[in-house]
């Protein structure tokens, strides 16, 4: 399948956030109305080819902060059982069902939206997660 000259930079940028000893990655938006699903979607399958351990893909998008135990759960158990996960959730500025399911993983990747995220929002939402959680950041287009 060919890739759009974005989809391909995005992906080469993901393939730096396979370094580590991570089993579990939060991808977060720096700012309210960024997606972070198309992001979380590629790193799944980059992450399944490169290190060679299936990459399930889970999202709290949407949810409320009642609803997030069950999928940290099924995060939990898709590790042990010696899978990757992935996981997408929706800005921690705007929602805050994301940060218990930020705090179960292991690494967070945060992504900045060009043209759109404001600095400011990116500050925030790395106080909110913890500096010390974030591998590092991705950029995609508007």
């Amino acid at each position: 399948m060919s890739k759009t000259p974005g989809q391909q930079q995005l992906y080469q940028q993901l393939l730096t956030c396979l370094r580590g000893d991570w089993h579990s990655m939060v991808v977060v938006p720096a700012s309210p109305g960024a997606p972070s699903g198309t992001v979380a979607n590629a790193l799944a399958e980059v992450s399944t080819l490169v290190r060679g351990k299936r990459a399930m893909l889970f999202s709290t998008e949407g949810l409320e902060i009642n609803d997030v135990s069950r999928v940290i759960v099924d995060m939990m158990q898709h590790i042990a059982s010696g899978g990757l996960a992935i996981v997408s959730i929706d800005s921690v500025i705007a929602a805050q069902s994301g940060i218990p399911v930020t705090l179960a993983a292991d690494v967070a990747l945060l992504v900045v939206q060009l043209g759109v995220t404001e600095t400011a929002d990116a500050k925030r939402t790395v106080e909110l997660v913890g500096a010390k959680k974030f591998m590092g950041a991705v950029t995609i287009e508007a």
